[in-house]
């Protein structure tokens, strides 16, 4: 049992120090590597300077949130190793601005894809943490890095071109139909030996009719600005909605792109009006399964006894 946690909010900041350590440490294991030697600590810093130019310690404290002796303390640190320098305002000779050195401006190009891949793999943890409960959340962040540590996740996907590429999530878009239906052929095929029956037949065929012109609509991933999964969320009345076709090509899974695309489902679903929403899935599916029940997805009896799909046997439902 974690003792710290046992003892809820009266342990939160030894826990966010300790949940701090940690993250800073994984992040100089990622530096370390991927053969940067800057450390972890120095990127508030960095990052206002790359963004901002050159900047004045007193600008730097407050644009950071530290206080003025901590960022002085810093710069010091960063100008011995040789990341920033200092030079006058142009305005006030009397006022000394920092900016990046060249050694710094040559490591950006190394630097931004590590810090882009670490902030999707946080934002992938965090989105596998419940919602509105801070303390929930800090115990499955915790839980998910010891499992597998962020400098294991971030550089898996550093070494994979295609895992590394952004993730964005969009609404219908009429040129990707035909990814719709291929994306759901190849999820068929991959885990029911491409068991289409007459509902896929009309859905997969004509998804705008069959969604959209009902009240419905289509959700696609894209990685790299390819489609790599898909989710739809069909109207039955202006209360219930279904989400249904939840598919990511087996190269682009492991990223959270089925999570964001249900979420983005359910969303829309609050959004229409929406009080219940269900969906039906296949027992086999372990990780599908984990995955709606963290979203708040509850086992219920299937209202009309069983389900017109052969390769469903659990049903679903989620109160918005």
């Amino acid at each position: 049992m974690n003792f710290l946690a046992s003892l809820g909010s009266l342990t939160l900041a030894s826990r966010l120090k300790r949940l701090s350590d940690t993250l800073f440490n994984e992040v100089n294991i990622i530096y370390e590597k991927t053969g940067l030697t800057i450390q972890a600590g120095y990127f508030p810093l960095f990052y206002l300077l790359y963004k901002e130019g050159a900047v004045s310690v007193s600008d730097c404290a407050i644009a950071t949130g530290v206080s003025h002796p901590a960022i002085s303390k810093m710069a010091r640190k960063m100008i011995e190793e040789g990341w920033i320098e200092k030079k006058p305002s142009p305005k006030d000779e009397r006022t000394q601005l920092l900016t990046l050195s060249d050694q710094a401006k040559h490591a950006l190009p190394k630097l931004i894809p590590v810090w882009d891949e670490i902030k999707r793999s946080l934002d992938s943890m965090l989105a596998d943490t419940e919602p509105n409960n801070l303390l929930n959340q800090l115990l499955n962040l915790e839980k998910l890095n010891g499992e597998t540590p962020l400098n294991q996740r971030v550089l898996n996907n550093l070494a994979d071109p295609y895992l590394s590429g952004d993730i964005e999530i969009i609404n219908w878009d009429p040129q990707y139909a035909g990814s719709f239906k291929e994306l759901n052929k190849e999820w068929l095929d991959y885990y029911f030996l491409n068991l289409q029956e007459e509902w896929d037949k009309e859905s997969l065929d004509n998804p705008g009719g069959y969604y959209l012109s009902r009240g419905g609509t289509i959700f696609f991933g894209l990685c790299g600005g390819a489609p790599v999964g898909t989710c739809a969320l069909a109207r039955v009345t202006d209360d219930l909605y279904e989400v249904s076709k939840v598919g990511v090509t087996p190269a682009a899974q492991s990223r959270g792109i089925g999570r964001r695309l249900v979420v983005a489902a359910l969303n829309e679903a609050r959004r229409l009006g929406a009080k219940q929403v269900f969906l039906e899935s296949n027992r086999k599916l372990v990780n599908a399964q984990k995955l709606y029940r963290k979203l708040g997805f509850c086992e219920v009896p299937h209202p009309n006894g069983k389900s017109k799909y052969r390769r469903s046997d659990i049903y679903m439902t989620v109160t918005l």
